[in-house]
């Protein structure tokens, strides 16, 4: 039985969640195994679980004091479909430096109602700086190694 509007709000809000705490575990618990993820959509996808953990790990790498806090904006679920719209203020306090991207993540979700796939849509018209910050620059082609 397809997932339903209220398992894909939920999922999503886990999904908020898990970047919020940092919990890489709660993230991997609400992909399918077969799952994929481009972000930025037309970027190769990550694919399955040691995917989205390779992601996760260039995102929040161990050694880093960066932080990720997602800022919701909107969620829409029709059916086993949902919309995330949302801004990702990454900062990097000992630095000084920091990002605001704003994200339209599309999700499905199989019939177990788990993410089967992601999509994040975002281009450089989507990223601003912090106020009194400097720009923080992530090199996305280390997500890849």
């Amino acid at each position: 039985m397809p997932a339903s509007p209220e398992q894909v709000r939920a999922v999503i809000n886990h999904y908020v969640q898990a970047w919020k705490t940092g919990d890489k575990a709660l993230l991997l618990s609400i992909f399918a195994d077969d799952c994929s993820w481009e972000d930025p959509v037309g970027a190769p996808a990550f694919l399955g679980h040691d995917g989205i953990s390779q992601f996760w790990d260039f995102a929040y790498p161990q050694d880093s004091a960066r932080t990720l806090t997602p800022v919701p904006e909107q969620i829409i679920a029709c059916g086993n479909e949902g919309i995330l719209r949302f801004v990702m203020q990454v900062r990097v306090p000992a630095e000084n430096k920091g990002l605001n991207l704003l994200v339209t993540d599309h999700f499905v979700l199989n019939d177990e109602g788990k993410i089967k796939t992601a999509r994040a849509f975002w281009d450089e018209s989507c990223v601003s700086c912090p106020d009194g910050m400097e720009m923080f620059v992530p090199d996305m082609s280390a997500a890849y190694d």
